[in-house]
């Protein structure tokens, strides 16, 4: 689609690149994300004391592809990662955007050190430097996707059905790591032929992931840092990765995830019989013999803005 006027001039922040003209700021909020804390008058009276022009469109109320075609200076995706998934594919390339994470795991912000607290972030973005935002590019025979968190098969996916629901905040992630220890516990070995870069192998697994950013599922940060624009992660547990696997998640999952880590820029995947398959948050139908995929590294060119920590507003 045609993109609207926007400023865009190299790495300049947005207070450098409007000098003293107020900064404006196209906001998609999902009112229900969170608990009400940032409802859309308080985003609006905070980004205006920090020098921003903004307008909030309520996404649950109103078409988010029109205020997306507005003038404008900066995108802010107000959320969950499930807004980020509705509303990041929609941005028009080159286009500058934040995020203020208003979600339960905020996992997209929380991979590239964003904290879950907008009162923080806000004052911070016109001096804020931007970064690549890479995202997936998943290909099935049946259609194409865009995937702004993960692709994962096996333990992860199959929590999803074993979580109780009703829970928030904190309690929610405590169950999804509750799930998925017993996921882990109940996961049998599953061959997986895997084509990497054009290399193929095939692999004893209990858990797949394929990753935008690092961080997934209930605030698990299974990849150090965020991959490049371009190119996908990948984090494999294999049967003698399970006992340490489960000590680290009994921990809080603390320091780096025991699983083998890769980095690719696309992936071919095919297995026999059905296993559970999850793209960002939601469980997808996988019932045949010879299933498969292909993912690759999708650089939609578009820049995230990141506020360095210790800097002052």
């Amino acid at each position: 689609m045609a993109g609207p006027e926007t400023i865009l001039r190299g790495k300049d922040t947005l207070r450098a690149t409007t000098e003293s003209v107020p900064i404006r700021a196209t906001v998609l909020l999902n009112p229900t994300a969170g608990e009400g804390e940032w409802p859309a008058d308080r985003i609006g009276a905070a980004l205006q004391e920090a020098g921003f022009a903004p307008d909030v469109t309520d996404i649950k109320a109103t078409d988010p592809g029109r205020a997306i075609m507005a003038p404008t200076d900066l995108y802010i995706i107000a959320g969950g990662d499930g807004t980020v998934a509705e509303i990041a594919p929609l941005l028009p390339r080159r286009a500058r955007f934040a995020i203020l994470p208003l979600g339960t795991a905020n996992n997209v912000a929380s991979a590239h050190g964003l904290p879950d607290d907008p009162g923080w972030i806000i004052p911070r973005l016109a001096e804020a430097p931007d970064r690549g935002f890479p995202m997936l590019q998943l290909e099935t025979v049946q259609d194409r996707q865009v995937l702004t968190d993960a692709l994962g098969l096996q333990a992860l996916a199959a929590s999803l059905e074993l979580a109780e629901e009703g829970k928030t905040g904190a309690e929610k992630i405590a169950e999804g790591r509750r799930a998925f220890a017993q996921a882990l516990f109940e996961a049998k070995p599953c061959s997986l032929r895997c084509e990497i870069n054009g290399r193929t192998e095939e692999r004893e697994t209990l858990m797949f992931e394929v990753l935008a950013h690092g961080r997934t599922g209930p605030a698990l940060q299974l990849l150090e840092e965020p991959v490049c624009p371009g190119e996908i992660g990948l984090f494999t547990v294999m049967p003698e990765q399970l006992e340490p696997m489960r000590r680290w998640l009994k921990a809080g999952a603390e320091g780096p995830a025991p699983g083998l880590i890769e980095t690719a820029r696309e992936l071919r995947l095919s297995w026999d019989g059905a296993l559970p398959l999850r793209c960002d948050d939601e469980l997808r139908e996988n019932s045949g013999a010879s299933s498969g995929l292909k993912v690759r590294g999708f650089d939609p060119d578009l820049r995230l803005l990141v506020p360095k920590r210790g800097e002052n507003a």
